[in-house]
């Protein structure tokens, strides 16, 4: 089972059969209820339409559509299309119910099922005044609904239809939730309305840009409920909520909606995680499964390949590049560092030189001015970038003498950032777990904002690509990156 699958759809507290009046009388349940409606009206006017029209042709008799068939049979007909459709979905959200192919195929059932009652009632005169019939309500009925679903999109949005959700956690974890739940499919995303959080009341910011309204926090729940008329509760964090969850569920239970949890601890670990029900309490466990060693030889046999071949390729821009820099600046063209790689063994780690001559000496001197978060070291305008350095940094053409680390095993392609000394005294010990694998002189982090990020989301990017690695990924990073240089994205 996938852990969005676990996060997201695993009621903790079932919804009750009764929605409250707020949810009965809230906007997206008038939304709905209008969207139903007109659904129904589309499906059964095509059809009672369709049968008119064949009438005027092939038999105009006012009270009969043609020989043996009644309005009577024309209501058991539009009966069996709604009850095929009902069960296909098509009477749903529109993310859900949305496919010219899904409706063909009810329309297809409906009129195979009614078949073997238009043959018992007219089994002479079902020829091609029945097909003709069906077939132009089925036309009528996907031009109908496509207009009505390009309408309430331009109207209400791509997630208008959306269930509205409450979302608790702290301001940093209801980012992170908000990001996950923008990740889903469209056809089980979510509205998220508002936003219950636990930060100390005092420092709460009267509005945070890029974030739903604040509610108040936990204890707010009842009100914010009705306020809003959600359907669902999602909890950012359980750990955040300071022995809440038991009140909250109570809550959830009385008002009627469902409550779901999100565990960003167990986020890395994606396909890993497995539920096992029909326990006194929740069970978890992740069992994360390596790629094959096939896979990792392969990986190793392209990169020291590529990497010679565009050494070899690239010798002339080498020389261009060393040029420039000697005419520019004093000091030597290569800057070399101790990095550290997998296993946390340190290598030396090969770039064109960005800056002045003693920008190590003088780092010291800016930490003050770090715009990073303790770990990295960031600085957007660093006086110590050459003019030359600068155009490199641009387009991580100062990353290029990598490549003979990846000829020699120290670095790949694709993987972890290899980080110097001095931000690894900093991490933590959770931090450490992302030299497990060959730092990269790419990597997820690099194609999702580079410098924008902090150091934590960088963290995150490393585990995450540690836990989902292959080729395919490795290939899709190295496409986005070309798009990423070429916009500088994130560049300093």
């Amino acid at each position: 089972m996938h852990i969005s699958t676990v996060a997201t759809d695993k009621d903790v507290r079932a919804p009750r059969l009764v929605p409250s009046a707020a949810q009965l009388l809230s906007a997206h349940s008038l939304r709905r209820a209008f969207g139903v409606t007109a659904l129904l009206s589309i499906d059964c006017g095509s059809l009672i339409v369709a049968m008119l029209l064949v009438t005027l042709i092939s038999w105009p008799g006012p009270s009969l559509l043609w020989w043996g068939l009644s309005w009577w049979d024309v209501g058991l007909a539009v009966g069996v299309f709604v009850a095929v459709a009902s069960l296909k979905g098509l009477y749903g959200r529109r993310r859900t119910r949305y496919g010219i192919r899904k409706v063909a195929s009810a329309w297809a059932i409906a009129f195979i099922v009614t078949l073997v009652f238009v043959l018992v009632v007219d089994p002479e005169g079902i020829g091609a005044r029945y097909t003709i019939a069906w077939i132009t309500a089925a036309v009528l009925s996907i031009a109908g609904r496509s207009a009505f679903d390009a309408l309430i999109g331009v109207v209400f949005g791509p997630n208008g239809d959306a269930p509205p959700v409450v979302l608790m956690g702290t301001r940093k974890s209801c980012r992170a939730a908000l990001s996950a739940l923008e990740a889903l499919p469209p056809t089980r995303g979510v509205n998220v309305v508002g936003l219950l959080t636990q930060d100390n009341a005092a420092s709460r910011e009267p509005e945070v840009r890029g974030l739903p309204r604040e509610l108040g926090d936990a204890r707010h729940l009842r009100t914010a409920l009705l306020a809003t008329g959600a359907t669902e509760v999602i909890i950012a964090d359980p750990a955040e909520l300071n022995g809440r969850l038991q009140g909250v569920m109570e809550t959830c239970r009385e008002s009627g909606v469902a409550l779901k949890v999100i565990s960003p601890a167990l986020q890395p670990y994606t396909d890993a995680v497995t539920y096992i029900p029909g326990l006194d309490c929740p069970l978890f466990v992740v069992h994360p499964e390596p790629a094959s060693a096939t896979s990792y030889l392969a990986k190793q046999v392209i990169d020291r390949v590529c990497a010679a071949l565009l050494l070899v390729v690239l010798s002339p821009v080498f020389l261009a590049i060393a040029v420039a820099i000697k005419l520019t600046s004093r000091g030597p063209v290569f800057f070399v560092e101790e990095r550290v790689g997998v296993g946390q063994r340190p290598f030396r780690c090969f770039k064109f030189r960005t800056m002045v001559r003693d920008a190590r000496e003088s780092q010291d001197a800016l930490e003050a001015l770090n715009e990073a978060d303790g770990v990295l070291f960031k600085l957007r305008d660093d006086p110590r970038v050459t003019p030359v350095g600068r155009f490199l940094r641009r387009l991580s053409i100062d990353e290029l003498p990598q490549l003979a680390n990846v000829l020699t095993g120290d670095m790949s392609f694709v993987g972890p950032r290899p980080l110097p000394l001095r931000d690894c005294g900093l991490m933590e010990d959770s931090h450490r777990r992302r030299h497990v694998l060959k730092p990269g002189m790419t990597g997820l982090w690099q194609i999702s904002g580079r410098s924008h990020l902090t150091f934590d989301d960088m963290v995150r990017l490393d585990l995450q690509y540690m836990e989902n690695w292959s080729l395919r990924a490795d290939a899709y990073i190295l496409w986005r990156t070309v798009g990423a240089v070429v916009r500088s994205r994130g560049a300093y």
